[in-house]
């Protein structure tokens, strides 16, 4: 859904019921606290502008040199992450209330409603270049047969996200989860490149110990990522400025803000939208109501959340799907669905399970000749954890799909062109929940598989397919 914007800043009424949820924090359970000094010290970036994705990263990415001297050059960023590894929150505090004044010249703050989309959240830059740093980093330290470095920095930029991923927005929580899994994809695409250099211990490791553990004390693999409880804040706040004192809609402030909100990304609807917004006005539910109908909203979202995911009541029509469309069109707008973030968990468990998996994988080819196992059931417990090997897309909770199909070249379609591989194949259901056999990786039409190994991104750029 379109994220609110709204031209009052993030006061200080909204700072305090937001920060609530650090109090409980201890410093050393944030890894910003540590990450940002680093982050202010560190070398500027090579280039201005786009910060390539994590699994952008790789040896034939634009500029490569440059990212890569600057990396070689950001050893305390390494250091940084390894010293927050254990920390469970990147804890980032909404408002302005950063004292220290090196953070705010870097942008490191998080300001929710001051203006679109991460706009108003700039230390997600910081997020993401240390997020990609964390990946050449690993890329570089591989190349020069350094792996239990490598997968360290690796794995240590896998936990900032898992960290990140705790801030208490939609939007926080979409982009660190879109970093998060491009990252597992980047690490998979490294294990590929290096699978002939690698060394069993550091495999094993990183295996076992590494990715079973990205978040500290989280037993159940992602499972007590919380809800984004956050954006409800923001919503109340931004309902209340469009509405007359005596609790009415304005059609004038439904028409300026919301007509600018819903025309952001295509401005040449604005006098359309801002139109509707003037007829909608005297239909509209009381700022009371619609208060009433997002506190439901989120009450219904929050059991879903908790529910394993695929309760049958999950299938039950939500609160927010049920909501009258024009009796509280400004909800709809503003609240956008969350169900985002409920695909966003289910990708995210599904990527560090293939990770993991496939990392044992390796280890086993490595140790036995390399020869891969005629069954995966081989890899456990000694390559790999076996409670890794469950595949979320499943509607049984069922393991991840294995085939071992010797030297006969096997295709599959990837979204950059056909690309064809042998050996040992992993996939998950996807989000069609059907085995597609591998014949399709990430459609964009999601029918198809989520093939774990080997990458077809690495295969696409073997094959040339990537530029």
């Amino acid at each position: 859904g379109p994220e609110p914007v709204s031209t009052a800043p993030a006061g200080e009424s909204l700072a305090g019921p937001l920060n609530v949820w650090l109090k409980n924090v201890s410093p050393r359970n944030r890894s910003a606290l540590t990450l940002w000094p680093a982050w202010c010290r560190a070398a500027a970036l090579p280039v201005e502008g786009r910060i390539p994705m994590p699994a952008d990263c790789w040896s034939g990415m634009p500029d490569r040199e440059a990212w890569e001297k600057w990396a070689a050059a950001s050893g305390e960023l390494a250091k940084a992450l390894r010293a927050s590894s254990e920390a469970l929150v990147l804890g980032v505090p909404y408002g302005d209330v950063v004292g220290d004044e090196a953070w705010k010249a870097k942008g490191l703050l998080a300001l929710p409603g001051t203006a679109p989309g991460e706009s108003a959240f700039p230390y997600l830059k910081a997020v993401r270049a240390i997020a990609a740093y964390s990946v050449i980093e690993m890329q570089r330290l591989g190349a020069a047969g350094k792996f239990d470095e490598a997968f360290t920095v690796g794995l240590d930029g896998l936990r900032m996200l898992r960290q990140a991923a705790e801030q208490r927005t939609l939007l926080e929580k979409t982009v660190t989860l879109e970093l998060f899994c491009s990252a597992l994809e980047a690490h998979r695409c490294f294990m590929a490149d290096q699978i002939d250099r690698m060394p069993l211990a550091a495999l094993q490791n990183a295996a076992l110990k590494g990715y079973p553990y990205v978040k500290q004390g989280d037993r159940d693999r992602l499972a007590r990522l919380e809800l984004p409880e956050g954006d409800r804040l923001v919503i109340e706040e931004r309902l209340s400025t469009v509405f007359k004192p005596d609790g009415t809609a304005d059609p004038m402030l439904f028409a300026e803000r919301l007509g600018a909100m819903q025309a952001k990304d295509a401005p040449l609807t604005r006098f359309g939208a801002a139109a509707m917004w003037v007829t909608v006005a005297p239909m509209h539910g009381s700022l009371e109501a619609s208060k009433q109908r997002l506190t439901d909203a989120y009450d219904d979202w929050w059991r879903r959340w908790r529910m394993r995911f695929y309760d049958p009541m999950i299938d039950v029509p939500s609160d927010f799907s049920r909501m009258n469309p024009v009796r509280y069109a400004a909800v709809g707008l503003l609240a956008g669905d969350l169900q985002r973030a409920f695909a966003l968990r289910i990708r995210a468990i599904a990527e560090l399970n293939g990770t993991a998996v496939a990392a044992g994988l390796c280890g086993f080819r490595i140790d036995n000749g390399k020869q891969w196992p005629r069954d995966i059931g081989q890899i456990f417990p000694l390559y790999a954890v076996k409670k890794m090997d469950m595949d979320p897309y499943s509607r049984q909770y069922a393991a991840l799909q294995y085939r071992e199909v010797g030297d006969k070249p096997q295709a599959i379609d990837t979204p950059w062109g056909q690309v064809e591989a042998s050996g040992a194949f992993i996939w998950s259901l996807g989000g069609d929940h059907e085995d597609g056999s591998f014949a399709k990786h990430d459609p964009p039409d999601g029918f198809g598989d989520l093939v774990m190994w080997p990458p077809p991104r690495q295969l696409a750029q073997k094959a040339g397919l990537i530029k």
